[in-house]
């Protein structure tokens, strides 16, 4: 299916892999999966922005929204429209009715991409093929794992996986891809031939996020407590060994009272003055919640997809919904779409076929709208019954009763020529004679 022959997939070295033995029994600790996280999350960028609820959630929901929708392989027609290309009619819709390799299915697949795209504008799938230069796997890499080497005007990637996992995924420890093999899919594109990371495009949003979660976390941490100084009220100032006494005795009942919240009773007309800023005089809830949103504006997700409803309102969620699914769904699609046709299809098939991700099913759907419209295509003739039924979920009905379609009789059918196909019932005259009378019956009795 490709115009060029060449070598999918070149292994760097056959090293012989250990076979690693695991006892699956004891489930992971937190800190376990957290260093887990260390070693094997691509960097410590990426770590502090996925400990950001607000920033994982965006990318989640984004990720979720393009997975949901099915990936088709479509045919160009005449008229200018399209229709779906059945799993046996060609190689690439079986292999989409499938799954993209022996782990995953496509909605995991895709979700994985898209979160890596979501991350760092930057997402690699390596292809393996058959002898006859057919696609039979997609394996899904780490942004991390990837290196790009030049050669001439050639790229290759140079893909290690790290785990076992992606050991087994991969089938061995390394493995070099040519460009004609590596599906990479660049957002934010500045140099030409990478994305420009998410994570750097909005490092300020995001420090600014993880010092508002520093000090909530050393707020609680400390129990609430506030930083603060004593002093004496009042005149006559403190001698040395009593000032001594005083400090060694408030040092002892500060760490009594947060460890087991022991009351610390002062003495000698000594006060405490707090010295720190208080979470309302902050006003840490609107921080937090501005965070969010400037959050939210860096990734182009709507505030509501996070469930932040600060200011939304029902009637403006549907615009907002069809905004979100128009200026970022979309656009974000068809870099896969389009990097998919390159790396799947040969240019001839190009000119022919094209993937795409059904747009409805991204959609936040009306119910009531969407039975209107389906009323509409069913009346005007647009669809059969069987095509109504099926946009409800229902089972065509038995004999082909439902492969029928309704016209209106007051409207002509008109081929593409402009003949007329079946001619519209024509508007009964009420002073016309019935077919039973002469013609100037009526005409008699009124006079």
């Amino acid at each position: 299916m490709s115009d060029v022959e060449e070598t999918a997939v070149v292994p760097t070295e056959s090293r012989q892999m250990d076979l690693i033995a695991r006892d699956h029994g004891t489930e992971m600790t937190m800190a376990e999966f957290a260093s887990w996280l260390g070693e094997n999350i691509g960097s410590a960028t990426v770590q502090n922005a996925l400990k950001q609820a607000a920033f994982m959630l965006c990318c989640d929901v984004v990720a979720q929204d393009i997975a949901k929708s099915t990936l088709r392989l479509r045919e160009r027609m005449k008229n200018g429209t399209s229709r779906v290309v059945l799993p046996t009619e060609h190689p690439i819709a079986g292999f989409l009715a499938l799954e993209p390799n022996r782990r995953h299915t496509w909605n995991e697949f895709t979700e994985m991409m898209v979160l890596w795209e979501c991350y760092t504008s930057n997402a690699y799938a390596g292809v393996l093929r058959n002898r006859t230069d057919d696609p039979l796997e997609l394996i899904p890499f780490q942004t991390g794992r990837v290196r790009e080497m030049i050669e001439g005007r050639d790229v290759f990637y140079d893909v290690v996986a790290g785990t076992m996992q992606e050991q087994a995924l991969l089938g061995a420890v390394s493995m070099t891809f040519h460009e004609r093999d590596m599906i990479h899919v660049r957002g934010r594109m500045v140099d030409g031939m990478d994305g420009y990371s998410t994570l750097t495009a909005g490092r300020d949003v995001l420090d600014t996020g993880k010092a508002i979660d520093g000090f909530r976390t050393s707020l609680f941490s400390e129990e609430g407590q506030l930083r603060g100084v004593f002093k004496k009220s009042g005149e006559g100032a403190v001698d040395e060994l009593a000032f001594q006494r005083l400090r060694s005795q408030l040092k002892i009942l500060m760490k009594r009272f947060k460890a087991g919240v022991e009351p610390v009773v002062l003495e000698d007309n000594m006060e405490f003055q707090a010295i720190a800023s208080k979470p309302m005089e902050m006003e840490l809830t609107k921080q937090f919640a501005e965070q969010i949103n400037q959050t939210c504006r860096l990734l182009r997700v709507p505030p509501h997809k996070v469930f932040h409803f600060d200011g939304a309102k029902y009637e403006n969620l549907e615009t907002a919904e069809k905004m979100y699914v128009g200026d970022s769904l979309v656009p974000r699609a068809e870099r896969f779409e389009h990097r998919y046709g390159k790396v799947l299809l040969s240019r001839g098939d190009r000119l022919r076929f094209f993937f795409e991700y059904d747009r409805d099913e991204m959609t936040l759907r009306d119910s009531q709208r969407e039975t209107e419209r389906i009323k509409t295509l069913l009346e005007r003739g647009a669809i059969e019954v069987d095509e109504a039924r099926a946009m409800q979920g229902f089972n065509p009905l038995p004999n082909g009763q439902g492969e029928v379609r309704l016209i209106p009789v007051n409207m002509n059918v008109v081929d593409r020529d402009g003949k007329v196909v079946v001619a519209a019932s024509s508007t009964v005259d009420p002073n016309a004679p019935a077919p039973d009378q002469p013609a100037d019956a009526k005409a008699q009795k009124g006079a």
